[in-house]
Parts: C-alpha cells; structure tokens; sequence
C-alpha cells in the first residue's frame, strides 16, 4: 500500500487524526500563538499537513492569510466542509510542495515529521518555500532518556507497533541535528502535553538562516 492510499484511509475513520481535536490542543494553539507574536499579520502562513483544517482555522482567527496542505483528498474534503475558500492544497512533502521559492513568512507542521521518510528531504523543502527569516513551528512526538525507559519496560509493543503511521522517533538532540542541517537555527523549545520528562510531544521554533545543506549519509 503507497502512503497516499494508506493516509486516504486513515483520514476516513471516523475519528479522524488524533493529532488534532483533544490532544493538548490549548497547549499546541498557546504554542503556536506565542510563535508567531512578532510576524506581521499581511504575512502568508501555511499548515502543513493540515488535516482537517483545525489549526487552518485558528491561524484565521489570529488574523493571519492562512492556507493549509495535506496528502489526503478526504482530510481537505472534511477541511472544506468548514471553512468555503480555495486556501487548501492536496500535495505531498516528500515529493516537492507546488509554491515558489519564499512563499510563506511562517509554517506550522504538527505531528507530521514522524510519518515522513526523508526528514532532510522534507525540511530542505519546507526551507526552500520560506522568506528569508521565515519561521518554521514543530510538533513531533517527544522521546527521551526516561520516557523511552517506561516505553521499552510497559508499552513497546504499542508505542512501535509496525501497523501504525509512526516511522521515526525524535529526541531533542536527533531533531536540532536535522534542523541544524537543514538551514535552521532553534530560537525556543517547549514540551507539550503531560508533564516533564513524559511530554508527549517537543515544540520547535527555528528560524531560517540559510539554504538547506548536505543531506546526511545513508546508514545501512
């Protein structure tokens, strides 16, 4: 199964993704409001891997141009159905994004990274549609030395289980080392959902400084 057809049936369960709706969403939304205090309001702003518009919506409310991206056609149908405009874009991050160099002063991109088999491919891209001093806003699962402990002693089956979406797993230092590569520099950290040192997710802020580098040697 291609990760297009995989993410179509994914998106027409019921529930939808559980990245959006209950998960810490006052803290991701207080997260994502904080990090864009300083960027001017006529900037464009863009989600990606939007889902069904949830964060979208949000970015409209705090009164910037918003637009949002996703793989998945039944994600944007259910996107569409509350929020009427042609601001969303069926596109996939691992193939090139379908916007000009510098189209956006911000992007948000939650609970995506994980699902994504070229990280230094996915960020050089989202570098490449950023202005010069774009800000690039992360959430990905949180992994650390004493989560990862508890994970491997009560819940390894689950948490790794090779059914599900999840196909990399970030510390705080493996993503500044992806960040860092990719022509980002980090201007704040925070963890969210439950409490340290079992958050469930890391937030990034970075700032673009320069064209994404090297991509890294493939390990066999």
């Amino acid at each position: 199964m291609d990760q297009k057809i995989f993410y179509e049936k994914y998106w027409s369960r019921s529930g939808g993704s559980p990245a959006e709706g209950g998960f810490a969403l006052e803290e991701r939304r207080s997260f994502l409001r904080d990090a864009t205090l300083s960027l001017p309001k006529d900037q464009k702003v863009i989600d990606v891997g939007c889902g069904k518009g949830d964060f979208v919506r949000y970015l409209d409310e705090l009164g910037f141009h918003a637009f949002g991206l996703d793989l998945s056609l039944e994600a944007l149908h259910k996107a569409r159905s509350t929020r009427a405009n042609d601001s969303y874009v069926a596109a996939s991050l691992e193939e090139g994004l379908p916007f000009s160099d510098g189209s956006f002063g911000a992007i948000f991109c939650s609970e995506v990274l994980e699902h994504i088999f070229s990280v230094h491919s996915a960020l050089s891209e989202l570098n490449r549609i950023l202005l010069s001093e774009g800000v690039l806003i992360l959430t990905v699962p949180y992994h650390g030395v004493a989560k990862d402990l508890a994970i491997a002693a009560f819940g390894f089956e689950r948490h790794f289980n090779p059914n599900i979406s999840h196909i990399r797993f970030f510390t705080r230092k493996s993503l500044a080392a992806n960040l860092n590569r990719s022509g980002f520099e980090i201007v704040a950290w925070k963890g969210i959902g439950r409490g340290y040192p079992f958050w469930m997710s890391l937030g990034v802020v970075a700032k673009k400084v320069s064209s994404a580098g090297h991509e890294p040697e493939i390990m066999g």
